[in-house]
């Protein structure tokens, strides 16, 4: 297994790019800024009691399979929730772009769909990102899905967007438990959507490779590297490689 600095962006960046209803930490520091020294404490095992939301509200479900279209119940409060996204937060989109009727090009999938579950549930809506479809429901009788941008991420909006309506509500369901923070100082959370946009933490990531490379030189067979490059060394020891870049991450604030 060969990997240098720049072979593991799109490793780390999967664990990186992910998006969720709040965000919490710092800004990265630049290759300039002195590393702020992590917290002592031990994170929460589990993340803070949040405030309220309609889906709490209404609680979880189990999964039902009678699903059918029977036309949209939510289609204006999803239209509303769209114009809104697009007046407070223009920076979502590429405005110039169009595939016609106010259907932008979307530049950030992962806030785009999390702004829409906001301000839906600034409705009293209960809304959620499944990975491929929105759902919307008032209550657990039944749920609207909606399929919101297409494959050339561009908005999807109107009767197009509509799927359809499964009778009782599909989601939420339980979720699993919060993996192990190894030593994270920030709580638990868990994903909405991930996606592929510019990347925040590539100094820092490069810096933690050259970190983990000078510290730990037995991990690595020094003498041999990828074809044309001089410092993207063959790795011996993957699991280790992978844990000491998160405290590696971790000791870079």
């Amino acid at each position: 297994m060969r990997m240098g600095p720049r072979s593991l962006v799109s490793a780390v960046a999967v664990i990186l790019a992910a998006s969720s209803l709040s965000v919490c930490g710092k800004k990265s520091p630049t290759d300039n800024t002195p590393a702020t020294p992590p917290p002592t404490t031990a994170p929460p095992a589990t993340q803070p009691t949040p405030v309220a939301t309609s889906c709490d509200r209404l609680g979880y479900v189990s999964p039902s399979n009678s699903c059918s279209s029977q036309g949209p119940t939510f289609l204006p409060q999803l239209e509303r929730a769209m114009d809104r996204l697009i007046a407070e937060h223009p920076e979502i989109f590429k405005l110039s772009e169009s595939s016609g009727n106010g259907q932008y090009r979307v530049v950030s999938t992962g806030r785009y769909y999390v702004g829409l579950v906001k301000n839906l549930e600034a409705q009293g809506l209960c809304a959620g990102f499944d990975g491929e479809e929105l759902g919307i429901k008032d209550s657990n009788a039944f749920n609207d899905q909606y399929h919101v941008m297409t494959s050339a991420f561009f908005m999807r909006r109107g009767q197009g967007s509509y799927r359809t309506t499964c009778t009782p509500a599909v989601f939420p369901t339980p979720p699993p438990p919060f993996p192990p923070s190894n030593g994270c100082p920030l709580p638990g959370s868990r994903q909405l959507t991930c996606s592929r946009e510019t990347p925040q933490y590539l100094a820092d990531v490069e810096r933690a490779v050259v970190k983990v490379t000078t510290e730990h030189p037995e991990i690595f067979d020094l003498n041999s590297t990828a074809p044309g490059t001089s410092n993207w060394y063959a790795i011996r020891e993957s699991d280790r490689f992978f844990d000491l870049m998160v405290q590696a991450m971790i000791s870079l604030g």
